[in-house]
């Protein structure tokens, strides 16, 4: 079993991350060349992370074990998210996340893990959707050059003032 580490850096930080995590005080010891660190934002596409997708797709094999510092490393959003843990563990690798457990999460805890992810991609997923189709407030005002009014439109507005 190899370990491997993978973090996602933010470019506007001014910390080295390699500074700030010791994988000692967990009890894990990782080569340095097998810990990488990528310089991403978190709006960053998991198809544009090329380190990682180079890692899951060509580097991790059945049985090792990767080590990430929390969700936002495996995707901008819950749906990749969910889709890069799916991929994880139809490889049969094993995962750690380091905010949320020091241990490799299996057993029905890894089920909930995926069963988690899945409910908050489809939850995402319809919050996005109805919000792209529905105004959120119905008191939206129109910008920009002002509809020429018909006759009925011209009274009406004369009457008023």
């Amino acid at each position: 079993m190899r370990i491997y580490g993978y973090f996602r850096e933010n470019p506007n930080r001014l910390k080295n991350l390699q500074d700030r995590i010791n994988l000692n005080k967990y009890g894990y010891s990782i080569p340095s060349n097998r810990l990488i660190v990528e310089d991403v934002t978190i709006e960053t596409s998991v198809i544009y992370r090329d380190k990682f997708m180079a890692l899951v797709n060509l580097t991790l094999e059945e049985g090792d074990l990767l080590i990430v510092k929390s969700f936002d490393c495996l995707g901008k959003d819950f749906k990749e998210i969910y889709n890069s843990v799916h991929k994880i563990y139809q490889k049969n690798i094993n995962l750690i996340f380091l905010d949320y457990s020091k241990s490799v999460i299996e057993g029905d805890t890894k089920e909930n893990l995926i069963h988690f992810l899945k409910l908050c991609f489809y939850f995402e997923n319809n919050f996005i959707f109805k919000s792209k189709t529905k105004p959120l407030s119905k008191s939206v005002k129109k910008v920009g050059r002002p509809e020429k009014l018909n006759l009925k439109q011209q009274k009406e507005v004369k009457d008023k003032f």
